[in-house]
């Protein structure tokens, strides 16, 4: 009797999946710049996907846009009136970070699905907005924290989930992104009232891999310091953690290094063996070990747009609205990794621990 009613319940997921796999979801894109036409690029990719409408502060620009990946989409100057738009189901939320909060809290108030760019606000209290309006709404929400979904983070995450390392007693994750003059976003991101600062901006990827890899980060003591005077606020940040687990942790985020190339840390040490980067050392899985292994998979170390997995982000979601998919990075997550940041700064700015509940 069990087994044929398993075999019921296999053959109508089956049969939902078939069904959902002829819809095609409307996708509003928001903003016009490096991002945003990335996430063009991976929608496009999408069976189950279309762009259909774009908005943009410059309607040539959006026009243009359209016309060059070849789009059956609306051009809007009026971030409302794309809201209106009955064939818009998700939105793709690309512009500068102060605007994630409020853009974000309307999309899911107009009953939209959410594709939302990193950070999930600059602010404690548009964090918690993003995070009221995700829950009241009952529509699914993704945040760009890109790493989750990049290859070398998921081979480390099935490592882990194999107890390959033993306990793990220490990690350290480091985002070292010198923000050059032609950097794409160059004009904004170096105030502090759009971008939120150093450990905002970029620093959210560093807590996000740590939270993601380790659990709960419970306590912090960080320093900072501020190395360009073409930024006007602290743009090094070096923290120590706790984790729920007992095991310990630095993160760092620092926008200065334009004397050397981007660069993302992954150190994890366990009781058992050990990952820096894309070589591990596993007493569990290899008998006799005398030196590390590498991953055979890309590292991420490029801080471009272009080489974000941006489409695997986006078919998780697409995924998750048709078929019941888990999110890899939900708003809720987003959120609480944006705790984890806001507790950062505030150490570094008291001198003193910060307990994050």
């Amino acid at each position: 009797m069990q087994k044929r009613f398993t075999g019921f319940w296999i053959l109508l997921k089956r049969s939902f999946i078939l069904q959902n796999s002829n819809i095609i979801l409307g996708v509003g894109i928001r903003g016009t710049g490096q991002v945003a036409l990335q996430h063009i690029i991976a929608i496009q990719k999408n069976p189950n996907a279309q762009v259909v409408a774009i908005c943009g502060r410059d309607l040539d620009k959006v026009k243009t846009i359209i016309k060059n990946f070849n789009l059956r989409a609306k051009g809007y100057v009026n971030y409302e009136d794309m809201l209106l738009d009955v064939n818009v189901d998700i939105v793709s939320e690309c512009m500068p970070n102060y605007l994630h909060a409020d853009e974000a809290v309307l999309a899911f108030k107009a009953g939209k699905h959410l594709i939302l760019e990193k950070p999930a606000g600059i602010n404690r209290e548009q964090t918690d907005k993003i995070l009221q309006a995700s829950k009241e709404s009952g529509k699914l929400g993704v945040c760009s924290l890109v790493l989750r979904w990049h290859p070398l983070v998921c081979n480390i995450k099935k490592l882990l989930k194999q107890n390959a390392f033993g306990d793990v007693y220490f990690v350290q994750t480091d985002y070292w992104h010198g923000i050059k003059k032609d950097f794409s976003s160059y004009s904004w991101i170096r105030k502090k009232e759009f971008a939120g600062g150093a450990m905002i901006t970029g620093g959210c990827h560093a807590v996000d891999i740590s939270r993601y890899l380790n659990g709960e980060i419970t306590e912090v003591f960080a320093y900072k310091n501020k190395n360009r005077d073409d930024f006007d606020y602290d743009t090094t940040y070096d923290a120590t953690v706790k984790f729920e687990n007992g095991s310990l942790g630095r993160i760092s985020a620092t926008l200065d290094g334009v004397a050397f190339p981007y660069q993302f840390n992954i150190d994890l040490l366990g009781k058992e063996g050990a990952i820096r980067g894309n070589k591990f050392y596993s007493n569990k899985l290899i008998e006799n070990q005398d030196d590390w292994c590498v991953l055979p998979c890309e590292t991420p170390d490029s801080g471009s747009v272009n080489h974000h997995p941006f489409s695997d982000e986006i078919n998780n979601l697409i995924n998750g609205i048709l078929n019941g998919e888990e999110i890899l990075c939900p708003i809720e997550e987003a959120c609480k990794s944006m705790n984890a940041v806001y507790a950062i700064m505030e150490s570094a700015d008291t001198g003193k621990p910060v307990v994050i509940r």
